[in-house]
């Protein structure tokens, strides 16, 4: 029998350090692929061995299980992406090219390095390269989140002159010098793996070649996607709405708490639940706030943090999930675990909570930043009739097989 095709996938932090988006996508594809029969290698930047690292030697991969490892990330200069110590990218490039893999795949490139993906593809140029996207750090310096940072508006295309506005202590030719310098190392991969079409466009119009692009969605666990989906609503679940996620400036936790009460005004049984973030943490990212958490009272709940196995049934308890970031949001892994668990939502109009749901049938949109419009969103959403009919159009997250027949692909043929 020929031994499994092997995969080593390159996060940039561990899923049980870290709760990210990117860091869960790279282990599911991980276990969906272990599943499925392959052999998977998972190599995963850590900054807690780089502390350690910077106080005492340590290895320079970490095991942390079976074909599992951790490596100490102690910077990277965040004009370039690359290394700040060349001696211990050398040290992980040997690791990763010693393990023999028919294909690598980063999810990520921050924690990873541009340099180590040219310096890789030079020491196993027969591999396959293949890089997911998750957002848009290497276009954008303000954190790759496409949003000025005076005024908090939304940026459409990344060009010198409109990113000298946000970052003046900058110049054109460190800033053309850059987008080369990324552009050649992430050429280097043979596909990219977009999970919205919308990412695909920024990245290609930035300069990556469309013929390697592939629009994919994130796998959910396989867990999730073998729970059934059917649900019992009880009467009332259409004025419940819920939040799922961290409190931080991009997540729009004050754009909702402000139309949420605005909508109770006019409709006094509604009630939020803000899962992930506690009280403490959003009156400290929005000061101005505390008397409206006080005002709201029981209306408003902190459901703190939550385990990955506890989502669906939490999201199965709301009748919406609501998404009201301030940025573009390239492919929100929450909106794919709503579809799954059955609960329709309500998402800014912008980006890849536009594309992912389906206005009048996965869900409402507002209007990007509007506080009385998602107010509004919140009453319509609030009629038993209208959430009725959205849920039974429901479209449902993306399944196993389509995912690892488009990856397989990706490497180069079947596993």
């Amino acid at each position: 029998m020929a031994e499994p095709r092997h995969v080593c996938i390159i996060a940039h932090a561990h899923p049980e350090h870290s709760k990210g988006g990117g860091e869960t996508a790279a282990w599911r594809q991980a276990e969906a692929l272990r599943a499925a029969g392959w052999r998977v290698s998972f190599v995963a930047a850590s900054p807690e061995l780089g502390a350690q690292a910077a106080r005492r030697p340590t290895p320079t991969v970490w095991r942390h299980g079976p074909d599992e490892y951790l490596y100490p990330f102690d910077g990277m200069t965040p004009d370039r992406l690359a290394w700040r110590d060349a001696g211990r990218r050398r040290a992980l490039l040997d690791f990763l090219a010693g393990l023999g893999a028919s294909a690598y795949h980063f999810h990520h490139y921050w924690r990873v390095g541009a340099d180590l993906i040219l310096a890789l593809r030079k020491a196993r140029p027969e591999a396959r390269l293949v890089m997911t996207l998750h957002e848009m750090l290497a276009i954008c310096l303000n954190h790759g989140q496409m949003v000025r940072t005076q005024g908090g508006e939304l940026c459409e295309e990344a060009r010198p002159l409109s990113c000298l506005g946000c970052f003046p202590e900058e110049t054109i030719e460190r800033l053309v010098i850059r987008r080369a310098l990324l552009l050649q190392a992430l050429r280097a991969c043979d596909r990219f793996v977009y999970p919205s079409a919308f990412l695909r466009a920024r990245y290609e119009a930035w300069g990556l070649p469309a013929a390697r692009g592939l629009v994919l969605e994130n796998p959910l666990s396989a867990a999730m996607m073998a729970a059934p989906r059917a649900r019992a609503d009880t009467p009332g679940i259409e004025t419940r709405f819920a939040f799922f996620g961290q409190a931080t400036p991009f997540k729009g936790l004050d754009l909702l708490l402000n139309a949420f009460a605005l909508a109770r005004a006019e409709q006094p049984g509604l009630h939020l639940t803000l899962n992930g973030a506690s009280a403490e943490a959003v009156a400290a990212l929005h000061p101005g706030l505390a008397p409206l958490i006080e005002e709201l009272g029981p209306a408003l709940a902190f459901g703190g943090r939550y385990r990955a196995r506890d989502v669906l049934p939490l999201m199965r308890a709301a009748g919406w999930v609501v998404v009201p970031s301030r940025w573009w949001e390239n492919s929100p892994m929450v909106i794919q675990e709503a579809k799954r668990a059955g609960t329709p939502l309500i998402v800014a109009d912008v980006g890849g909570m536009a594309e992912k749901v389906r206005p009048g049938l996965d869900g409402l949109h507002f209007r990007f930043g509007s506080v009385a419009d998602l107010a509004r969103a919140l009453l319509e959403a609030a009629d038993p009739a209208r959430r009725a009919a959205i849920a039974a159009t429901l479209a449902d997250a993306t399944g196993p097989a389509e995912f690892l027949a488009a990856i397989a692909e990706c490497y180069g043929g079947e596993g």
